[in-house]
């Protein structure tokens, strides 16, 4: 499966793994799942590693990544009530 993943996608497992882990908790943070859930479902062994490889990959934590994208989110379109 290694040898697989590399070839058809030219990332090392544990990167790959990664990146899988990145966007099954941005969609589950998105949707509203708890942080410690997230990490928990994911198989950190504590919210502070799952936070420090989100910062890693991300630049910013789960809270910061959230705030950050809610406020570049565009008001209501215009003449939308």
């Amino acid at each position: 499966m290694t040898r697989l993943i590399a070839r058809e996608t030219g990332l090392s497992f544990g990167r790959w793994r990664q990146q899988l882990h990145l966007l099954v908790a941005i969609r589950e943070l998105a949707g509203g799942t708890q942080v410690q859930r997230v990490s928990e479902s994911l198989g950190y062994e504590s919210v502070t590693a799952f936070i420090t490889m989100f910062e890693k990959a991300l630049g910013r934590s789960p809270t910061r990544y959230f705030a950050a994208r809610s406020q570049s989110q565009p008001a209501d379109a215009p003449g939308e009530d």
